[in-house]
């Protein structure tokens, strides 16, 4: 008002000015850029330095508005503390939108909104209602393809694939065998760290043991240790891997390189058979042995001064730098005969069990030379190995004794030991079903993703709703097909306080054997919400009615807990009920004057006179409660209490609203 009737010079005032006043000013000055935030002093926010600064400079009067931060004390702020708070970005707007019980029963007495529109119609849903037209677009994308793929696989089912075993496609068992696997990878990313850690495992995993590996259809294949590998670097000229020596970071990134029998077709990238003649070969080894000679000889001259490094060999010591190359780009993938296999780098989580069987394999000439007899032998040897069931190394063998680690690893071993039972465990085209019912559930679990994510259930506040639904139920504001009874009515009445407590002490009674005065008081600590050192004195008939009001608010606490609300039943309590202007407010509507009323408590005087503008609006909720429940003595009490502390300054007509 006295900015738009006279030039004020010097106005000193909170950042509540600042906030939409239409007063800009010709200087903004700042007497610091911490404040007290309710709870501790903590600098300025961005965006409240910004709302405030920008009341510098008036439209049509100023070119330049200037901005003052004080320092007091020479107290300086720091030039990357000042960066921040002038160029940094604003508060991320977050949604305060919160359900409340009066809310929900509001929603349930009418038929043209439901609580599942008003959701989405919150800003916290604003992002995930955007993205709802793309959900829908990959859901029907999704969908069809489902369709087509059990179309598909119910146009082969009872088809036999061909193999030697007699196997159709579409038998149930390839379902549970799917499950299975499923099953032992999940256990494998429980025990891996407890199993490659293992000092059994260390010394098991030499070159020649058989393991079983997760390849790349996700079928178990049997697997022979080679030799260990390095951590990677990033591919070179198309190779897989470029080796290089462990360092500090890499020792937990364990790999191996393995010869794997390999069912079904590889990457067609990956697929190519080196096509040159035995002579160009025998040619291309030569200078490549001649070139790793060299560089070798190099290496141990270096050696002599730095001092020994790890070298592979049967103890399973892992690469270092020295180690020749594969003669292959891996993953190499071939056939000798009708057997396919594949020549991989892996990395020791792909392990899924580690056997108690070992070949004599010599891994120079299968991996560094590829000679095809060695790889010959060596895919005989897995191939006899599959003649009778694979038997893992035990925990004690292994060597671990963690508790969940043992257990998981015992329940992964009989996995895999069911799954060998199973006739297409050993069938040539089990990949091929392997295949397709993997990405038939894969699919249809992303169709019940997207179809989830566009139910009302993925409300991020419906979980929230749910559980208020069921405390309403059991207090009896609602029934089991959610129709509103006589105590949500009330409830619904009442908006100026904690409408569950206020309800429970409605129907409690709690008001009911008080006079007016007492009443009023009462309802006050549900109005009241600020801190206050000062313990009201009260006459015994008030204090024991609000030590009933105490018992009732953790009572309505455990039940709000009890349905599965994150509410501790004494911190609701606290927060709920303040009683610090009780005895204020009874003063006041027996008709002591408002300078005594100030005496009695530490809280400012604005605070006292909102609360009681506030206990008055109460007041009428009361009333029409009880208009509502046909108590007229409540309705007569609460008229009578109204009366009495509507009168003096308290409900004086504002200055801002008056004519002069």
């Amino acid at each position: 008002v006295l900015c738009n009737l006279a030039p004020t010079q010097v106005l000193f005032s909170t950042e509540t000015f600042a906030m939409g006043v239409n007063a800009p000013a010709r200087t903004v000055v700042f007497h610091s850029i911490r404040k007290h935030d309710g709870r501790s002093f903590r600098t300025l926010l961005s965006g409240e330095y910004t709302q405030m600064a920008g009341r510098a400079g008036r439209r049509g009067l100023d070119t330049v508005g200037t901005v003052i931060i004080m320092a007091p004390d020479d107290k300086v702020p720091e030039e990357a503390e000042l960066r921040t708070l002038i160029t940094g970005k604003a508060t991320m707007l977050e949604s305060q939108f919160r359900l409340r019980y009066n809310m929900i029963v509001n929603l349930l007495r009418v038929e043209d909104l439901s609580v599942e529109d008003m959701l989405k119609r919150s800003f916290a849903e604003l992002h995930a209602q955007r993205a709802m037209k793309g959900h829908g677009e990959l859901l029907h994308a999704g969908e069809r393809l489902l369709r087509r793929i059990t179309a598909l696989a119910a146009a082969h089912a009872g088809r036999p694939c061909g193999c030697p075993c007699g196997c159709v496609f579409g038998r149930p068992e390839v379902e549970e065998y799917y499950e299975l696997v499923v099953a032992v990878q999940h256990l494998t990313t429980q025990v891996h760290a407890a199993v490659m850690q293992s000092p059994g495992a260390k010394q098991a995993l030499s070159p020649g043991r058989v393991v079983l590996l997760r390849s790349l259809h996700g079928v178990p294949e049997p697997a022979v240790v080679l030799r260990m590998g390095s951590a990677p670097t990033p591919p070179v000229g198309g190779g897989r891997t470029l080796l290089r020596a462990p360092s500090g970071d890499d020792q937990g990134t364990k790999q191996l390189y393995v010869l794997a029998l390999h069912r079904g077709a590889g990457p067609e990238a990956k697929m190519k058979v080196p096509t040159e003649t035995a002579t160009a070969q025998q040619e291309r080894m030569k200078a490549s042995t001649m070139s790793m000679g060299m560089e070798m000889k190099r290496k141990d001259d270096l050696d002599m001064g730095l001092g020994k490094l790890g070298r592979v060999g049967s103890r399973g010591v892992w690469g270092t730098a020295s180690e020749p190359p594969p003669a292959v780009p891996l993953p190499h993938y071939a056939s000798v005969g009708e057997v396919g296999y594949a020549l991989l780098l892996v990395p020791s989580e792909d392990i899924l069990s580690i056997t108690k069987s070992k070949l004599k394999v010599d891994a120079g000439e299968v991996l560094e030379r590829l000679d095809l007899a060695a790889v010959a032998r060596t895919v005989a040897g897995l191939q006899r190995q599959l003649d009778e069931p694979l038997e893992a190394l035990s925990n004690q063998e292994l060597k671990f004794n963690d508790v969940d680690a043992v257990e998981a690893y015992q329940v992964r071993q009989q996995y895999l030991s069911e799954m060998a039972k199973f006739q297409c465990h050993q069938c040539p085209k089990l990949p091929e079903q392997y295949a397709l019912i993997a990405k038939r559930r894969q699919l249809a679990e992303r169709v019940r993703e997207l179809q989830y994510r566009m139910s009302d259930q993925a409300l991020q506040q419906m979980p929230d709703y749910h559980m208020r639904v069921r405390v309403l139920q059991e207090m009896g504001y609602i029934d089991d097909e959610k129709v509103v009874q006589m105590k949500g009515r009330v409830m619904c009445e009442l908006n100026s306080c904690d409408e569950l407590l206020g309800s429970e002490m409605i129907f409690a009674g709690h008001l009911t054997d008080l006079c007016p005065e007492e009443a009023i008081a009462l309802l006050s600590a549900l109005i009241f919400q600020e801190k206050t050192d000062n313990e009201p004195v009260l006459p015994t008939k008030l204090m024991e009615a609000c030590d009933k009001v105490r018992h009732l608010a953790r009572a309505c606490g455990e039940r709000q807990l009890q349905c599965g609300l994150e509410i501790s039943p004494e911190d609701y309590c606290r927060e709920v009920l303040k009683f610090g202007l009780t005895e204020v407010v009874y003063e006041w509507a027996k008709g002591t004057p408002f300078a005594d009323i100030c005496m009695l408590t530490d809280v400012p005087e604005g605070s006292i006179v909102r609360t009681i503008v506030r206990l008055d609006e109460m007041c009428r909720e009361v009333k029409d409660a009880a208009r509502l429940m046909g108590d007229s003595t409540l309705f007569l009490k609460m008229q009578t209490a109204s009366e009495l502390i509507k009168r003096d300054i308290v409900f004086s007509a504002s200055l801002y609203v008056s004519k002069a």
